[in-house]
């Protein structure tokens, strides 16, 4: 059986600021004080600092 775990990674893994800089602007608009709905918007966010480390 897969099991599927949720981590909580707005600015604890992931820098949240950086995602919404790299929406366009009609997006930022229509999702203005609600980014966290905008599909994929984890994908756009960089890592925070020292947090992934190879």
């Amino acid at each position: 059986m897969n099991q599927i775990v949720y981590i909580d990674m707005d600015n604890v893994m992931v820098d949240f600021p950086s995602g919404i800089a790299k929406l366009d602007e009609k997006t930022k608009q229509e999702y203005e004080g609600r980014y966290d709905e905008v599909e994929g918007i984890f994908s756009l966010m960089e890592p925070m600092p020292n947090v992934c480390i190879n």
